[in-house]
């Protein structure tokens, strides 16, 4: 009997013991073992070790080579497996018993795909293939280094001139992503001290590394959404022109490209050009990339964080879920039928009330989320209102078409 298990923006999350464990990860190492070589890291504890080699025998068994390193944290782990020329990479992530399997492709972009579906179903199956014989699989340890990694993410976000002044910065030490942020900062020049005080801006990576959030000199907290419209500000000042973001993120980074005649790609639907151009610009997905850009654009302009921010929109945003009984792809498109101006993709992306709403698919539920934006906190409650109100009508209407289909038979 399968499992139910999804792989959801590269990421597969479980409970160590209950829904991840080792035979799971004997599994999926056996399938990304058919790739070749696969780039494999963990997190610095006992569990997360023993999971990667667990993973680590699977790809020996399918013949394959896995090439572990040292990297502390999921960050760290996708710039690895393009560094390696790996096809494919694993990060396990483990957090007082929380299971993260992080999975990226030769680019180090979340995996998607076949190789996507084959994660998923050796998860679901937990069925091992035995090498022929013929080939033999290799265990190689790779030399790469915290300091060689935050080298790498320092010269690549440098904007090609001295910067006018030296930025003090806080970033703490408790986390990996974090202690992963300070590498890269340090690398730059900056000066860090561990706690946010007035008149220095703080940063904090999460979710692995892969989110960034901050306060500015005043003690103003700054989330992800607000942080990835700015460093689309200085790309764009830099002359970018073009920027790829994922699916859901804030229309603010829409309207700051807009101010510059500038493009926004979205991965569920710019194809090849948006997953090249998101893996060529690490500061729109990387934590640290993200707030190494800043402190570049912050060491050339004299400017404080609080008065770049300044420069982007402000939108305020509103969430729900709907539970649905009928197809949730039928509801999509049923909805795109009412909104001829919306978006379809991975989800339905839909301009109106002055602000944006985006309805996807639930990952582990049959149920679709509505996430709204608006430019005041009360638009995005009404928009996020409505566009559930009419998903869970169209939702009804589905059912009862598909009721009376089948007394009709």
């Amino acid at each position: 009997m399968e499992r139910a298990v999804t792989l959801e923006d590269g990421v597969v999350r479980g409970i160590l013991g209950e829904n991840l464990g080792p035979r799971d990860l004997l599994a999926l190492g056996n399938a990304l073992g058919e790739a070749g070589a696969v780039a494999l890291g963990s997190s610095p504890t006992p569990q997360g070790k023993n999971l990667a080699r667990t993973a680590a025998e699977g790809i020996l068994c399918a013949g394959g080579r896995a090439v572990v390193h040292p990297l502390e944290c999921p960050v760290q782990g996708a710039w690895a497996g393009p560094e390696l020329k790996a096809p494919l990479s694993l990060f396990v992530e483990e957090l007082g018993g929380l299971v993260y399997l992080h999975l990226r492709d030769s680019r180090g972009l979340p995996l998607h795909g076949v190789w996507a579906k084959k994660a998923e179903q050796a998860l679901c199956r937990r069925e091992l293939r035995q090498n022929s014989g013929t080939k033999a699989g290799i265990l190689e340890r790779a030399d790469l280094t915290p300091q060689r990694w935050a080298l790498a993410q320092a010269e690549r976000v440098s904007l090609g001139r001295a910067p006018l002044r030296r930025i003090t910065a806080a970033v703490g030490t408790d986390a990996p992503e974090d202690r992963a942020m300070r590498e890269v900062l340090l690398a730059m020049g900056c000066r860090l001290e561990k706690k946010w005080r007035p008149g220095i801006p703080a940063f904090s990576a999460g979710h692995g590394g892969f989110r960034l959030s901050a306060q500015d000199e005043r003690g103003a907290l700054l989330d992800g959404g607000q942080l990835l419209a700015l460093v689309t500000l200085i790309e764009m000042e830099n002359g970018a022109g073009k920027v790829a973001v994922p699916p859901g993120c804030s229309a603010a980074v829409d309207l700051v490209a807009a101010g510059y005649g500038g493009t926004v790609l979205r991965l569920d639907r710019g194809g090849e050009q948006a997953r090249a151009l998101y893996a060529a610009q690490p500061w729109l997905w990387s934590g640290p990339a993200a707030a190494a850009r800043i402190c570049v654009r912050m060491g050339l302009s004299g400017q404080k964080l609080e008065s770049l921010i300044s420069k982007t929109p402000r939108f305020h945003a509103w969430r729900r879920e709907v539970p649905v009984r009928s197809d949730r792809a039928a509801v999509l498109r049923a909805l795109a039928g009412e909104n001829p101006r919306g978006e379809l993709g991975k989800g339905l992306r839909v301009r109106a009330g002055g602000g944006w709403v985006y309805l996807i698919p639930a990952a582990r539920r049959s149920a679709l989320r509505v996430m709204a934006e608006g430019p005041d906190l009360e638009i995005a409650a009404e928009l996020c209102d409505f566009y559930a109100g009419r998903a869970a009508a169209l939702d009804e209407n589905i059912c009862g078409q598909d009721g009376q289909e089948g007394a009709g038979k």
